[in-house]
């Protein structure tokens, strides 16, 4: 539960107001993706993980699809922070009928259950809608 609301209220704090000449972002579906891997702290297996996930960023629907690794840093309350994870996603989908159909893509239904879920110990969803 911390966990979860300490995301969120990072989550909270990256919010940004669009430029005049960037696109509108209301309505949009932010998924974000905490990943712990069944062999945690394996750089290749890792690698293999964000590899082999790729192919999602090309997916109708899809505005952006970015994965990281924990970034080690000190912070005074180093509580707040869980760095447990393996790997995190953040994509950003056009609404959320979009999202919705994405998950029933064939190529992301194959893409989880075949290439990435096999290497997946748990996972933690959280997503949100711009207003």
């Amino acid at each position: 539960m911390q966990c979860s609301v300490t995301l969120l209220l990072l989550l909270n704090g990256c919010a940004t107001t669009p430029k005049p000449d960037q696109p509108p972002t209301a309505n949009r579906l932010h998924h974000v993706v905490v990943v712990w891997l069944k062999q945690t702290g394996d750089a290749a297996v890792r690698q293999h993980y964000i590899e082999g996930s790729q192919p999602i960023a090309k997916l109708p629907g899809v505005v952006s699809y970015e994965l990281g690794t924990p970034a080690a840093i000190k912070r005074r309350n180093s509580r707040a922070a869980d760095e447990s994870y393996d790997v995190a996603i953040d994509s950003v989908f056009e609404s959320q009928q979009a999202y919705e159909a994405f998950l029933k893509n064939p190529e992301y239904v194959r893409i989880a259950h075949e290439v990435l879920r096999p290497m997946v110990e748990k996972y933690q969803v959280y997503d949100f809608i711009v207003p």
